[in-house]
């Protein structure tokens, strides 16, 4: 039986599809299957894993109504199910936990790159089996994850990662202060994901942390492991 992951957080632009990307292929990479789901009908997946332009017809909906969804090989072992509009049926939000629980008998893990499209995303919520939230460390962001974690079930949520991290005083009082916040709980804070120039280029071409190996890759593929290692 898979698992399904969702990457959350309600404020736009934190990294979610950076975080879920890596993730997924990272678990990819030793012999796992894996499927992509999004919230989003941007489908960004497509940005980070994925050279080209694409085009599809059906995807999420499609395969919910009747199994004529597209689905997209990204890497060995890791599939990405594009989601086609926010227009859902009552018939589609019927079946979608139907549909979830079904793919757990044909993946290891779903990841979910979340937005906050709400009927949709509570139902991926509900299901979830673990929840990852990527956050800055600056007052208004972090200020989200508390509200978020006093919204959906803490007992599911395994991990908060800092990205795009400066080392300046202001981010390290925030970092400082949310591993005191959440110290009594078993949430992972994991190390910071600092800002790169080597992170801006791996995504211009459209790689994966794992297809690099110099020291700067293994320092983010370090902290993913810890996270895969909770999944």
């Amino acid at each position: 039986m898979g698992k399904i992951i969702t990457i959350k957080n309600n404020k736009g632009g934190v990294g979610k599809t950076f975080l879920t990307a890596q993730l997924a292929a990272g678990i990819a990479c030793v012999d796992k299957k894996i499927l992509i789901l999004t919230s989003d009908p941007q489908n960004n997946i497509f940005d980070y894993l994925l050279k080209g332009d694409v085009s599809f017809k059906k995807g999420l909906k499609a395969e919910v109504a009747n199994g004529s969804g597209e689905y997209f090989r990204l890497r060995r072992d890791l599939y990405f199910l594009p989601l086609e509009d926010v227009k859902f049926s009552n018939s589609f939000l019927k079946e979608l936990p139907n549909f979830l629980k079904n793919v757990k008998e044909e993946f290891d893990y779903i990841f979910i790159d979340s937005i906050p499209t709400l009927k949709i995303d509570n139902i991926f919520l509900e299901n979830s089996d673990s929840i990852i939230i990527p956050a800055y460390a600056d007052e208004v962001t972090l200020k989200s994850v508390i509200t978020l974690l006093d919204e959906i079930d803490i007992t599911k949520v395994k991990a908060i990662v800092i990205n795009r991290y400066k080392e300046t005083a202001i981010q390290k009082r925030y970092y400082e202060s949310l591993k005191n916040d959440l110290a009594e709980t078993p949430i992972l804070i994991t190390e910071p994901v600092k800002s790169l120039s080597f992170i801006e280029g791996m995504q211009e071409d459209r790689k994966t942390i794992w297809e690099y190996s110099n020291k700067t890759a293994e320092y983010v593929q370090d902290i993913f492991l810890k996270i895969m290692n909770i999944l």
